[in-house]
């Protein structure tokens, strides 16, 4: 994995862009999706992967985040956390599809984890979309999978260690 360091102007671009989509949408924080945390942790997620591949300009619809240099649709995960994380730990992709998964029109995803204090972001690392479903687990929301309960959505997860690293 990869350490990035979050710089102020990765902050500024992530609270412009949730001060935009305030503007257009109801941030309800009991609608699966739509908690400002987590839109604004995603922002910086985005931004730091647009920093570290070098690219110039966000999507952001819902189906992909953005668009690499070489035309590839990336949807960037982005969840906080307390402290670096360990290889065995889970990249999750969420699904608001009450019976199954919502599989996004993404070709890559893209995982990140960055510290709750916004100073520190670890690269986890990529993995096709349509792969990252028949390698992970489907959990089904409100089971309890022996590591914690997903309760607001069903999610597929698989640990950081099977992910496709970047190369610095």
């Amino acid at each position: 994995m990869i350490e990035f360091k979050i710089k102020d102007d990765i902050i500024k671009y992530a609270l412009n862009k949730l001060n935009k989509v305030e503007d257009c949408v109801n941030l309800n924080p009991s609608k699966f999706g739509f908690e400002k945390k987590r839109i604004f942790e995603g922002y910086i997620g985005e931004r730091i992967i647009m920093e570290f591949l070098k690219i110039n300009k966000d999507v952001d619809c819902f189906e992909y985040d953005l668009i690499s240099n070489k035309g590839k649709k990336l949807e960037i995960k982005t969840i906080s956390c307390k402290f670096k994380p360990l290889e065995s730990y889970l990249c999750t992709v969420n699904s608001h599809k009450i019976n199954g998964v919502h599989k996004q029109k993404a070709d890559y995803y893209i995982f990140l984890r960055i510290l709750n204090d916004y100073s520190s972001s670890w690269i986890l690392g990529w993995f096709p979309c349509d792969d990252f479903f028949k390698v992970g687990n489907f959990i089904p929301k409100g089971k309890d999978f022996g590591k914690f309960k997903f309760v607001k959505a069903n999610a597929t997860v698989l640990e950081i260690s099977k992910l496709n690293k970047f190369k610095i």
